[in-house]
């Protein structure tokens, strides 16, 4: 892929893989621009992007946890932006706490599956007209401990927050599985990845015995530069020209569960994610 001249979006962007992520592409000299909910923590990651790299990065304010809010910041990006070459999905978070948005949603189902295939739909007119494009889906291997149950969608019935994880991250590959199989063409490439196990501050909300234990297993960690590394790769690398609806454990393809390819179980799922979108957004 030709860098000079692109344009890439990144939510989740003003702290770990994210911010590794911003940082890595403007030193590539991309034209970047973040999304995030907190505009101080904006301005303080454009300004340390732009100390290290020259390469000065703007940004986008919204809540991806709220579906109503979803539409309106896409078109403050589409009126911003003349096109849009790398749209990275990276925003996300595990609670252990059920607790809803004020849409009635839960908010891992919210931040991990509604909000990057909402936006991602808001924004097709911007990335039709932008092709070649890539699409990147920052999921986790954690999608693998839990299959999604259709019938607690929103874990009204047994909530646990590794659960709620996993089934939210499976639930949004099977999305991005969906969106490939609407574009066969392939010149919107729509791909997914487990980055590694990183050290981050994600998990920040869930008090202080679930951060003692997280800054434990810290030291084992990789570092959110490295759990960058492949997200970047998938960004850029020219030897991914063409392929969509693939899976990778960082820098290797291969397959996610075994139920994300079971199509009549995806249209269920995906299914249910728009009946929902439909119902807070029309």
């Amino acid at each position: 892929m030709d860098k000079g001249n692109k344009i890439a979006l990144i939510t989740g962007a003003t702290s770990g893989i994210g911010k590794a992520i911003a940082l890595e592409l403007s030193q590539w000299r991309l034209n970047v621009f973040i999304v995030a909910r907190d505009e101080d923590k904006a301005k303080t990651t454009i300004k340390e992007i732009e100390e290290k790299t020259g390469n000065r990065p703007a940004y986008f304010i919204g809540d991806l946890e709220c579906q109503r809010a979803i539409p309106v910041l896409a078109q403050i990006i589409k009126e911003k932006l003349q096109r849009l070459d790398i749209l990275i999905l990276n925003a996300g978070a595990v609670f252990t706490n059920r607790a809803t948005t004020v849409e009635g949603i839960e908010r891992s189902m919210a931040l991990n599956h509604f909000a990057p295939i909402h936006l991602t739909s808001e924004l097709m007119p911007l990335l039709k007209d932008s092709r070649p494009c890539r699409v990147i889906n920052v999921s986790a291997g954690a999608h693998l401990l839990s299959p999604v149950d259709l019938e607690d969608f929103n874990f009204e019935l047994n909530f646990g927050g590794v659960k709620a994880y996993a089934r939210s991250k499976m639930s949004a590959i099977m999305g991005f599985y969906e969106f490939a199989s609407q574009y066969p063409e392939n010149d919107i490439q729509f791909l997914s990845l487990h980055p590694g196990v990183i050290g981050t501050s994600f998990s920040k909300n869930n008090g202080k015995l679930y951060s003692f234990f997280m800054s434990i297993f810290r030291l084992i960690m990789r570092s959110p530069a490295s759990g960058a590394a492949p997200v970047v790769h998938l960004a850029l690398s020219p030897d991914l020209a063409g392929k969509s609806g693939l899976y990778f454990n960082r820098f290797k393809e291969t397959k996610s569960h075994a139920l994300t390819y079971d199509k009549a179980f995806k249209q269920k799922v995906w299914d249910l994610t728009w009946q929902k979108i439909k119902e807070i957004t029309e």
